[in-house]
């Protein structure tokens, strides 16, 4: 009840990318994906009245709901939000939120993996309200701003010089094996690249 605005949007972001990574995983689990979807719901209806209101014990309670409900459910695998902010979180030379990493980089992966996961994202939109067509990543942009969440890495300081690491790295963490779409070096330090200058690595998102 008393996490400080920060860390709840951050934290609340970690939750969010989970239960998205788990929903897209390619890997059959229809149980872990409901349960994904219905903590993904929970977690965008009451993360702002989270931050807005500590207090507020009911939009509490449902990101707790929507954090366990993505933590029970992503063992059917992550993606590469998670390869990505895994190495990057390990990084010494600066000192970076795990679930603040997720809610940079989400927004660019959402785009790279959009033309391998169409009918996903659109169960997503429908769950969400969103138009048909509807850009997920500008939907999380638009969240992240109002979270007051940095929207490139080199607002959280991160160093271009260990790009070319982090893609090899993130090529080798588990969470690459069950992206939706598979990622090479060369896609990951894409990726990396967009996420450090607010570009759009793909138009598909």
């Amino acid at each position: 009840m008393g996490l400080p605005p920060m860390l709840t949007a951050a934290t609340g972001m970690d939750a969010i990318t989970h239960c998205i990574e788990t929903f897209l995983s390619p890997r059959f689990n229809p149980p872990a994906e409901a349960i994904a979807l219905d903590g993904l719901v929970r977690a965008l209806n009451n993360i702002e009245r989270a931050v807005a209101q500590g207090s507020d014990r009911e939009a509490r309670r449902e990101m707790l709901m929507a954090a366990l409900e993505g933590g029970l459910t992503f063992q059917k695998g992550l993606g590469a939000v998670h390869a990505l902010s895994h190495p990057l979180g390990g990084l010494k030379q600066v000192s970076l939120h795990h679930g603040t990493l997720n809610a940079v980089l989400l927004p660019y992966v959402l785009e790279f993996n959009g033309s391998h996961s169409e009918a996903k994202y659109e169960t997503i939109r429908q769950r969400l309200g969103l138009e048909v067509g509807a850009s997920l990543a500008d939907y999380v942009r638009g969240l992240n701003a109002r979270l007051d969440m940095p929207s490139t890495l080199a607002e959280m300081g991160v160093p271009q010089d260990c790009f070319a690491a982090i893609a090899k790295s993130a090529v080798e963490d588990h969470s690459s094996a069950t992206n939706p779409r598979p990622a090479s070096e060369a896609d990951y330090r894409t990726i990396l690249e967009a996420a450090y200058e607010g570009a759009s690595p793909r138009p598909n998102g």
